[in-house]
């Protein structure tokens, strides 16, 4: 991925995910994402750890 394109996945994350997550637990986040991976294969090997980690990353340094 370029700069770039980092930049707005992040972005993405922040506008559209972390509002969600914001009160769910670890364990209820990685649920739905095991869900989402089983219901599109054609993601990525290992996005799914990657967002979560973002996902973790961005949620504990709003706080």
């Amino acid at each position: 991925m370029t700069k770039e394109e980092i930049t707005e996945f992040k972005q993405t994350i922040e506008r559209t995910i972390i509002p969600i997550v914001q009160n769910m637990t670890e364990n209820q986040i990685k649920t739905i994402i095991s869900v989402v991976e089983r219901e599109h294969p054609e993601l990525p090997k290992g996005f799914g750890s990657m967002l979560y980690e973002q996902i973790l990353i961005m949620k504990y340094n709003k706080k």
